[in-house]
């Protein structure tokens, strides 16, 4: 079976938008670097809310300063539909606890797990 073409897909996902509008899309971002491709591109297209939800990072001072350094890309990156951060509360003891026991599962695993128990419990407006 041949593997979907996730850039056609969305090429043509694109193409169907009609002319003016600009569809609301929510982004997890992990880090700046990851995020500038995926927004120079998309926020031609979309109106972003980007999610910056990583309370795996430590120490706090270190995730304040990858936020910030998100917040300064989005304040300079020249798009077309400016993105919105939105950053839940830091809150670390909830991450370690929701993958305690779970030290030898591959990093996506817990990533998705844990994104999927804070999705159960955080509100975005």
């Amino acid at each position: 079976m041949q593997k979907p073409n996730y850039q056609r897909i969305l090429e043509q996902l694109i193409a169907s938008i009609p002319e003016g509008e600009a569809p609301r899309l929510l982004l997890h971002s992990c880090c700046a670097p990851c995020s500038s491709y995926c927004l120079e591109y998309l926020a031609q297209h979309f109106r972003i809310t980007l999610l910056y939800y990583n309370p795996n990072i430590s120490p706090r001072e270190e995730f304040d300063k990858r936020t910030a350094e998100l917040r300064r890309l989005v304040d300079d990156l020249p798009v077309k539909y400016p993105a919105e951060v939105v950053v839940p509360e830091y809150r670390p003891g909830e991450f370690y606890s929701a993958v305690k026991g779970m030290e030898d599962m591959p990093e996506g695993f817990i990533f998705l797990t844990v994104l999927s128990y804070a999705g159960s419990t955080m509100l975005i407006k």
